[in-house]
């Protein structure tokens, strides 16, 4: 996994971004906030699957305090550098940061086959 990272890495620094959709959103446990009390509540974050052309990435914003939520099914520009994945959607022209917590090669990618008479 390491590998395709540095590769997905590469290829966003030779071409400056890369361009995904926002496939869907979930709320995932993402930890408890813990107090000094005994009650504890769980936390949930929000989790993306950001689809390029040939990766699939599942993202979480990487900062609690100020919580943007991407829209569904929209276009965005993003870069990855390391662990992390900056998100930019045209129409706010605001970029965020996320943290990559998954990838994976998309195998629907190149399924399309030519046929030759």
């Amino acid at each position: 996994m390491a590998g395709a990272l540095v590769a997905s890495v590469a290829a966003a620094k030779e071409h400056g971004g890369q361009r995904g959709t926002i496939v869907s959103m979930t709320a995932v446990p993402c930890g408890s906030q813990g107090k000094r009390h005994k009650k504890t509540q769980e936390l949930l974050c929000k989790e993306y699957v950001l689809r390029s052309e040939t990766m699939e990435y599942h993202i979480r914003q990487a900062e609690a305090k100020h919580i943007v939520i991407l829209p569904v099914g929209q276009e965005t520009e993003f870069r990855i550098d390391k662990d992390r994945v900056r998100v930019r959607v045209p129409e706010s022209g605001k970029e965020q940061e996320y943290l990559v917590v998954s990838e994976t090669a998309r195998t629907d990618a190149n399924t399309s086959t030519s046929t030759t008479q």
